[in-house]
């Protein structure tokens, strides 16, 4: 049981840090890193058994093949380096003649 436990566990820690919001990436590695350490208290330790390492090389290429697919309908081209998708610009509303602002409360 232990076995396909660290083996689940493996598998999604990739998956919990790539799907975290960016900027709390580094709690989610922390948090992954958290429950490695927890069951290297309660279990065994992980760092020695190939499960561990066998589910993080599958979660990492798992992460990498599905989520680096998600560019190709882009034309391949990443988001990223400053680009942003173009905004309208708000404007002010108009004042008809006889509906000017009189600047009373």
């Amino acid at each position: 049981m232990s076995t396909i436990l660290l083996l689940v566990i493996s598998i999604v820690a990739p998956w919990t840090v790539h799907l975290a919001p960016p900027r709390q990436r580094a709690l989610a590695l922390v948090g992954v890193i958290a429950v490695f350490l927890l069951y290297g208290i309660f279990a065994e330790n992980p760092l020695t058994q190939w499960e561990m390492w066998a589910g993080l090389a599958a979660g990492i290429l798992t992460v990498m093949f599905l989520a680096g697919g998600a560019n190709a309908g882009r034309g391949g081209r990443p988001r990223s380096g400053g680009t942003r998708p173009a905004s309208r610009r708000s404007r002010a509303p108009r004042f008809e003649e006889g509906n000017e602002p009189t600047g009373e409360l």
